[in-house]
């Protein structure tokens, strides 16, 4: 039976713990997984720790940053297993990659500003992709990155091809277009239409996506922001009731004027 290590606060203890996971002796779950496997849950534990760091409470942002941690060394030491590569290679990677695309902290490079730093970062990248072989898409973007996120992405990267709105209220326009036409759609919302209607409404998702972009604002962070005053502006509702069996049997008329209610209570 493998036995923990005498202390646990160093990065080598944490390796140790994680290889016994593997181990013959080890755990049955974690003995069965592979990178395929384990991907779904890579994406929960990040999605964990964007709640901590918008919680901004330290104790669950540590906690969370070690389940990331702990999915970065698991996936390392499935290589390690296999002899493609071990923690020792991915941290010499980050650590090469972040000391190249940082040459006015590193080298002799000068920059005036923030703005700047990211166009020589750009180029770097685009120096280091003509070493790899080409992909057939001109969108190196996850698909599994959230849909409205990948849909800023696709923006961001149209607008390096000169493929782009000039402003914001020229996205608007093309966002109320949008709408217009889901508006279309259901008139005509017969079971046939279902797809048209699905059509419609992602346009819609991808056109507000692309006026966050060309606000600067995160359309992840807002939907976030937006989900939680929803959620506690409903809570709020509930309690001017005393309860949800009451809030259910309201009519809804007095729901319209709870719902004013809790926008006034809960404005941000």
């Amino acid at each position: 039976m493998p036995q923990p290590p005498k202390t646990l606060n160093t990065f080598e203890s944490l390796l140790q713990v994680i290889a016994d996971l593997r181990g013959p002796d080890g755990c049955p779950w974690d003995k069965q997984q592979s990178h395929q496997s384990l991907a779904r849950y890579a994406i929960e534990e990040v999605h964990e720790l964007v709640e901590a760091l918008e919680s901004a409470t330290d104790p669950h942002i540590c906690e969370e940053l070690g389940d990331v941690l702990f999915q970065v060394i698991l996936h390392a030491q499935l290589a390690k297993e296999r002899q493609a590569f071990d923690i020792s290679n991915v941290i010499e990677s980050i650590a090469s990659k972040i000391v190249r695309r940082h040459p006015h902290v590193f080298s002799d490079v000068k920059v005036q500003d923030a703005k700047e730093v990211i166009s020589n970062w750009q180029e770097i990248k685009k120096a280091e992709k003509k070493n790899k072989p080409k992909k057939e898409s001109s969108f190196d973007i996850p698909p599994s990155l959230p849909a409205l996120q990948r849909a800023y992405s696709i923006g961001d990267k149209t607008q390096k091809y000169q493929f782009d709105w000039s402003n914001a209220r020229q996205v608007l326009q093309q966002l109320r277009a949008e709408i217009v036409e889901l508006e279309e759609a259901l008139e005509d919302a017969t079971a046939e239409q279902q797809k048209n209607i699905e059509h419609e409404l992602g346009d819609v998702l991808f056109s507000a996506a692309q006026v966050a972009r060309h606000l600067q604002v995160d359309p992840e962070s807002a939907l976030r922001e937006a989900n939680r005053r929803f959620i506690q502006r409903f809570e709020n509702m509930v309690h001017q009731k005393n309860g949800l069996e009451a809030f259910i049997a309201t009519s809804p008329e007095e729901k319209e004027q709870l719902w004013k209610k809790a926008k006034q209570t809960v404005s941000k």
